[in-house]
């Protein structure tokens, strides 16, 4: 048998106040070439066991017992960090437009990251970043490369992240939730990408994706509160793959709750929106969907009034300004977003507490114990403990981020919320009880949902009629049943053949 090129043993990681571990005795190996995917519900301890590969923790967290080591070094040593980080170990967070300077052009971002091959020749160079570019399925042409990381979508983002930790060639990759935020043809992209590396890098790949997984990994270990419960090859540790259940929302839908007539947007002299219209119903989920790049959470920050448009956004039947500054506070409750990058919606020095008690104080006019007890509730709405209100964002998962997001829009008591991505970083079980609760929600509430997804399989089970984008156009639309089961354009046939979503 191989020599590991990774070796965790007994590794445990747990508060640096006292309490019960994060992580409670976990072990893991991976040899070269090697893929072994980690999974578990959001908290379980994935992606905390994963950064010990890097010699990082996150704020807060201490290693208790246990030893890391990585290519014959220890992370953890200042030597040992240094010499890895020298191009043999390579990290693709979650939150990859998180790490992108937004000050600073592609073109720049990925010059630096090929930086370490070495004096390069100006044709060299410019072989490699095509190469590089190629690789993770992105435009080469000068007009792209000119972008700032802002001006381009999540999942453009994601693969220029994956093109930076690819650069340096590294000996082991570390992949966070690398398919999170892109639609169903980009992920098997990245799928396959992952599959083509095997052989070439050791890779430890964190994922709640079944179907991400499956194909490329060769071992998989299944965490849970800290612990591996279960590990062995995929084929004998996830359960085959089941079909999509058809929509199964109730349809009461009677009025318009959210409309959207002509509306266009830019991002300079570029052309992001042209002419977008649809209606949501009173108490309806309606999906948008569409490509990485189609437009879609530009939609979502025009509907909030977070990007300039031209058009009309009404709510139930009334127009609103197109600036969230300029709208009324009523209607500032009334339509809510939860953003696609949990990271940059929170503001890193507040506690959960303080994020929830804003809009409770200021949109709700809640006193102050009032609003404290409320916080709790939403926080136990959304599955978290109320012992998080004393939390951090840094000291949180990407899931349970999201979930925070959540509970904060909730807290304004909408009649209309707009979920960017909302699941895309959440495990399988969890995701579930999400889009359950806004099941709930839209029963019990009275509460419209615009949910943008990749996720067709989600859009099948969940959601009474969707709307296809595709360069900033609608190209589709209708109930949910029909345009899966028969799609009359080529994307949306294309989405469809990438994730088998249509319904039986």
């Amino acid at each position: 048998m191989s020599t590991p090129l990774a070796r965790i043993e007994g590794l445990v990681v747990g508060p640096v106040t006292g309490g019960p571990p994060t992580v409670a005795g976990v072990d893991l190996s991976v040899t070269g070439g090697q893929v072994v995917a980690l999974m578990g519900r959001s908290g379980s301890g994935k992606t905390t066991t994963a950064l010990t590969l890097l010699g990082h923790l996150r704020p807060g967290l201490a290693r208790r017992a246990g030893t890391v080591h990585v290519a014959g070094h220890d992370p953890f040593t200042a030597t040992g960090a240094a010499t890895l980080r020298r191009g043999r170990i390579a990290y693709l967070p979650q939150d990859a437009a998180a790490t992108l300077n937004p000050a600073r052009r592609l073109a720049s971002l990925l010059a630096e990251a090929l930086s370490g091959h070495g004096r390069l020749s100006r044709t060299e160079r410019a072989e490699q970043l095509t190469r590089l570019l190629d690789l993770v399925h992105l435009p080469t042409d000068r007009a792209f490369l000119r972008r700032h990381p802002h001006q381009i979508s999540g999942g453009q983002a994601q693969r220029v992240a994956f093109a930076v930790a690819l650069a340096a060639d590294p000996e082991l990759l570390v992949l966070d939730e690398p398919t999170a935020g892109l639609d169903a043809v980009l992920a098997r992209g990245v799928r396959d990408l992952i599959g083509s590396l095997v052989g070439r890098h050791a890779t430890v790949l964190i994922s709640h994706d079944p179907d991400l997984v499956r194909p490329v990994s060769d071992e998989v270990v299944i965490l849970e509160a800290g612990r591996t419960v279960a590990s062995g090859p995929p084929a004998r540790i996830l359960a085959p793959r089941r079909p999509p259940k058809t929509a199964t929302a109730v349809r009461v839908p009677v009025d318009a709750a959210l409309s959207a007539a002509g509306v266009c947007a830019t991002y300079g002299r570029r052309t992001v929106l042209t002419a977008v219209s649809f209606t949501a119903r009173e108490r309806e989920c309606l999906a948008v969907v569409g490509p990485s790049g189609s437009g879609k959470s530009t939609l979502a920050r025009c509907l909030v009034g977070l990007h300039p448009y031209r058009g009309t956004v009404t709510l139930h039947g009334q127009p609103v300004a197109r600036a969230t500054g300029d709208r009324t506070a009523a209607h500032r409750r009334d339509l809510q977003l939860v953003a696609q990058d949990s990271v940059a919606a929170l503001n890193p020095r507040e506690t959960v507490g303080q994020a929830l008690l804003r809009p409770l104080r200021h949109l709700r006019g809640l006193p102050v114990p009032q609003a404290s007890a409320e916080a709790t509730n939403l926080l136990a709405r959304v599955h978290l403990p109320a012992g998080y209100v004393d939390r951090r964002p840094a000291s949180l998962s990407g899931g349970e981020r999201q979930r925070v997001n959540l509970a904060r829009a909730l807290a304004c008591r909408p009649r209309v919320l707009v979920c960017d991505e909302v699941t895309s970083a959440l495990d399988v079980h969890t995701g579930e009880a999400m889009l359950a609760l806004l099941a709930e929600l839209r029963r019990d509430l009275g509460l419209t949902v615009v949910l943008i997804t990749h996720d067709l399989a989600t859009v099948a089970r969940w959601a009474d009629a969707v709307v296809v984008l595709d360069n900033g156009r609608v190209v589709e639309s209708g109930p949910t049943a029909a345009v899966l089961r028969a799609p009359g354009h080529a994307v949306t046939r294309a989405l469809v053949g990438a994730t088998g979503a249509a319904p039986d």
